[in-house]
């Protein structure tokens, strides 16, 4: 071989390689502008599919990059699971335990009576010695937030001013994780509370709220209580909003924002109590008990070499909302959700929108001007 023939083969080598780690960058930019849509279009329609299962609320967080507060980084869906469901049906009462629709055991101390409910059987517990006791992994992992709802019927006679009628507690008054309790403060009528304990880098911060409206005795009352992270004020604290609701009616919520907190709930491997929070215990019925708690789907980390904007539709707290019908929530949005996302490096566009049935629709391109 001469060397003008050696030159020629190796600057055709040179070339070809050129050209493969052109095209190389290419596809790398497409791979990546394909990984952001689809992690993107993935929390969507997980967040979706959440809220049609529950029939309640969901949402896609998209948090900011570390590197550019205007970018999108990571995007995840949080939606309720229900983690605990009991109906106390007469099947359900044998041997000492009461059987949970989710294949739960609960022990009881004292004795379970089967008593007739607002749907079918309840449960009845005397106020003195009766109360279950759930050992659960399922409700350590409840970090995100909880939700507790139940149909209760209050003894009469158990309203003493001051007395606190325990419904459903994680432990003692003390480091409660979740607290669901009717409190006797007036001679006619119980008023609901609420309190739940999060974690703040290993210390805790107890979040509580005292209902106003009334929970009359000797009748059914559908009582429940709503705890969450609910975003960031203005100042870049994360949000913890507690609700109770009798009846359907909704207590004012307290929104806590304390510098710093992650507001997730603290871990407690303690198991849940109903009928008691230790030292008190219940008087009257329970049915329907119902215990969910707002889990994490996977976390997406969007690709460096895109750039990612979101269009959060006019919400308050720059995340999207699904209603439990799976509809954009239109309480929470003024317009449609869109996601823009870009190829740093050539620019090329792609854009996922939900409208307002809540589907989620990818372009290429900016979307039509049609909604």
């Amino acid at each position: 071989m001469t060397l003008i023939e050696l030159l020629v083969s190796m600057s055709v080598v040179a070339i070809l390689m050129l050209g493969g780690v052109a095209v190389y960058f290419r596809m790398n930019r497409g791979f990546a502008l394909q990984a952001a849509t689809s992690a993107i279009e993935s929390s969507l329609r997980s967040a979706r599919a959440f809220a049609v299962h529950e029939r309640s609320p969901a949402i896609v967080v998209a948090e900011p990059r570390a590197d550019a507060a205007n970018l999108v980084g990571l995007v995840y869906a949080l939606g309720r699971q229900t983690v605990s469901n009991w109906h106390f049906e007469k099947e359900q009462f044998a041997g000492g335990k009461v059987l949970g629709a989710l294949g739960q055991e609960a022990t009881v101390t004292g004795t379970a009576t089967p008593t007739p409910g607002r749907i079918g059987t309840a449960l009845l517990l005397d106020g003195a010695t009766t109360s279950l006791q759930v050992s659960s992994p399922y409700l350590d992992g409840l970090r995100e937030g909880v939700f507790i709802e139940a149909d209760v019927w209050p003894d009469p006679t158990a309203l003493t001013t001051g007395a606190i009628l325990s419904i459903v507690c994680k432990d003692a008054w003390g480091p409660s994780n979740c607290r669901l309790a009717l409190v006797g403060s007036h001679p006619n009528y119980f008023t609901l509370s609420g309190a739940v304990r999060v974690g703040d880098g290993g210390s805790g911060l107890l979040i509580s709220c005292a209902g106003e409206t009334p929970v009359p005795p000797g009748e059914w009352s559908h009582v429940a209580m709503a705890y969450y992270r609910d975003g960031r004020d203005a100042g870049g604290n994360n949000i913890g909003t507690l609700v109770l609701r009798v009846n359907g009616q909704e207590e004012s919520p307290l929104r806590n924002t304390p510098p710093g907190a992650t507001m997730l709930l603290a871990p407690n491997t303690q198991p849940l109590n109903i009928g008691t929070d230790g030292t008190n215990r219940f008087k009257g019925r329970i049915d329907e008990l119902k215990i969910a708690g707002l889990v994490a789907g996977e976390t997406f980390e969007l690709p460096k070499n895109t750039e990612v904007t979101l269009d959060a539709g006019g919400s308050r707290d720059g995340r999207v909302h699904f209603d439990g019908e799976g509809r954009l929530d239109r309480t929470q949005h003024t317009r449609p959700v869109l996601f823009r996302i870009i190829s740093a490096e050539d620019r090329l566009l792609r854009s996922v929108r939900v409208n307002w049935l809540g589907c989620v629709e990818v372009f290429q391109g900016d979307p039509p001007t049609d909604q």
